[in-house]
């Protein structure tokens, strides 16, 4: 993983699961494939720490779902 990748990913899953969700929702609405890149770089990062963290877990797949949906809109 990139240092950016693992940086961003550490930003991410050191705030608390509402501010994740948050973010990454944000995200979702502005640039989606950046979006799902974050949530797939936060999950491997999380996979590769042995890191449960399941409330963020969950926010990064709303997250997800959400950029998803905002591209299929395209």
């Amino acid at each position: 993983m990139l240092k950016a990748d693992e940086k961003r990913a550490q930003k991410l899953v050191g705030t608390s699961a509402s501010d994740c969700q948050t973010s990454i929702m944000l995200s979702a609405e502005r640039t989606p494939v950046e979006a799902i890149a974050d949530v797939a770089n936060a999950l491997c990062w999380l996979n590769e720490q042995c890191l449960e963290k399941k409330a963020h877990r969950q926010a990064l797949m709303k997250g997800g779902r959400a950029a998803l949906k905002k591209l299929g809109e395209f």
